[in-house]
């Protein structure tokens, strides 16, 4: 517990001054705060706690440390003798004094911090502004010496063109022109370049090995003179036609696969290639050409350009390409001749059974097809409909199957059947061309319809769908399928638009009416 200090004290009309005897104890350890009504003044151990009589002004208050002794000159609020330096009375009114006194103290702490704040604030915006008028004055002194350094510069530079004006005057009759320099001729010539591309650092190593791997070709071929490369070597050809067929270019692909065998026509490789074009194209005829050149040059080559396997497969290709050729031809016999002859060469051969299994379901379709549009076409609709069903049970993914029972449903009336046939054939069409690596889907999409006939397909189809849903009574979707129709229709040359479009008509004008009706 802090001990009580000595001290003395005496007062004037305007001050009041306490002495405080430190014994020993530095100044610098002592704590002095001051109130309106109370003085304390802490130095360890003891501690002065003054609740004073009447108000004091804080600010002009003051204490000075001397001989050891602590002297505070408080200045009084109101000039007076005050008799007594501390306030008596009750606890409770001293502690009510007290606490008066401390938040009055708060109140002038707060206020005069933001006294400081506001005047730190006014005198950075002076500075701000002082610094501002200097940069300014600067700029503009800064600003006259560029005018008067610009103002001297341009006196010197007109002062020494007439200078050279007036020199030119006085020697202008005897200056004589140089003579004119003869003409002279000069030849040069271009880095010599195998390929007539323009040299890139990209493709300089390409061209390097292409050149190292294909040397004595270039060399049979007169490559290595003045020769464009895509006129005379093959090889370089065979792999341009590779990349437009990759590429899905399969015009530019036949182009360049012709110009190789232009250059050499013993490559039974580019003719393999040049054949998968056509029959991606579904163009049998030049396909089965180009197969039966390529059989022909083995039969010659063989012994010196080929191993065993490798002629092997190569035959078996090129049987295969020949037999699905044939089936675009709708010529299923020699198509089957052709895979059976794959079979004498390797009897295990997976995809030549797949081809005949296909082949043979596909011939017995068809035959029952024809039976069942014979049937339809004399009004015998049952039998008609059996034929198709049967059809159906041995390929369920053929189109015109789906198609012409569809249209048998109608005529018998069964508008439910017929929506289903039209949409399932709808489906297959929409997926495309079957995707597999077997030999048999490779068949099924080497005979899938090219993409006119799909359209056509579609526009029929939809049609049709919507003749059903009509008699359904479902006008909305028969609606619908018909504007979709018109819509592909606009793509396909044989198929009248402006039917279509009456249709749509007489559909509108049928639901209108209906519409009144009710």
């Amino acid at each position: 517990m802090p001990l009580s200090c000595e001290y003395t004290w005496s007062e004037t009309n305007e001050t009041v001054t306490i002495s405080v005897p430190l014994k020993g104890v530095s100044h610098k350890k002592v704590d002095i705060s001051t109130t309106p009504n109370i003085l304390k003044i802490n130095y360890k151990p003891f501690l002065l706690d003054l609740n004073l009589f009447q108000e004091i002004v804080e600010d002009k208050s003051k204490a000075v440390f001397k001989d050891g002794v602590l002297n505070i000159c408080l200045e009084k609020k109101e000039y007076q003798l005050w008799g007594q330096l501390c306030f008596v009375g009750s606890k409770g009114e001293i502690r009510v004094r007290r606490e008066e006194s401390l938040k009055l103290h708060d109140a002038q702490t707060r206020q005069h911090m933001e006294m400081a704040a506001t005047r730190k604030v006014d005198e950075e915006r002076i500075m701000l502004r002082q610094q501002m008028s200097l940069e300014e004055k600067e700029r503009q002194r800064m600003d006259a010496m560029k005018k008067l350094e610009k103002k001297n510069a341009e006196e010197e530079m007109f002062a020494a063109f007439r200078k050279i004006k007036d020199d030119f005057v006085d020697n202008s009759q005897d200056y004589l022109p140089p003579p004119i320099r003869k003409s002279v001729h000069a030849t040069f010539r271009h880095t010599p370049r195998l390929f007539k591309t323009p040299l890139r650092e990209s493709t300089k190593k390409q061209e390097e090995e292409f050149i190292i791997k294909n040397r004595s070709r270039l060399r049979e071929n007169a490559l290595l003179a003045d020769v464009d490369i895509s006129n005379v070597d093959p090889i370089w050809l065979q792999s341009k036609g590779d990349e437009f067929y990759q590429r899905g270019d399969i015009g530019s692909a036949i182009n360049a696969y012709s110009e190789a065998l232009k250059a050499d026509n013993t490559m039974v490789e580019i003719l393999i290639s040049r054949a998968s074009c056509f029959l991606d194209l579904r163009e049998a005829e030049p396909c089965i050409t180009d197969c039966l050149a390529a059989l022909m040059l083995l039969d010659n080559l063989i012994v010196t350009r080929f191993e065993n396997d490798e002629e092997k497969s190569l035959r078996k290709q090129l049987l295969a390409k020949i037999g699905m050729a044939y089936c675009l031809n709708t010529e299923h016999d020699k198509a089957l001749e052709k895979f059976h002859s794959m079979l004498q060469l390797d009897e295990n051969d997976k995809d030549a059974h797949q081809n005949i299994l296909y082949l043979k379901t596909l011939i017995e379709v068809i035959a029952l097809k024809k039976e069942a549009d014979r049937n339809f076409s004399v009004g015998n609709l049952q039998q008609a409909k059996d034929d198709y069903n049967k059809a159906e049970k041995l390929d369920p993914f053929h189109i015109q199957v789906l198609m012409n029972r569809a249209a048998c449903h109608l005529a018998m009336l069964d508008p439910a059947a017929c929506a289903d046939d039209c949409t399932n054939a709808l489906d297959l069409l929409s997926q495309g061309k079957p995707k597999s690596d077997s030999s048999a889907c490779v068949l099924g999409a080497v005979l899938f319809p090219a993409p006119r006939t799909i359209r056509k397909w579609q526009v029929i189809l939809l049609c049709r769908r919507a003749m059903a849903k009509e008699l359904t009574g479902d006008f909305q979707e028969a609606l619908g399928d018909l504007d979709q129709a018109k819509s592909i229709a606009r793509n396909v040359d044989d198929v009248d638009v402006n039917a279509i479009t009456k249709d749509i008509d007489d559909l509108k004008a049928k639901m209108n009416s209906l519409s009144r009706r009710k």
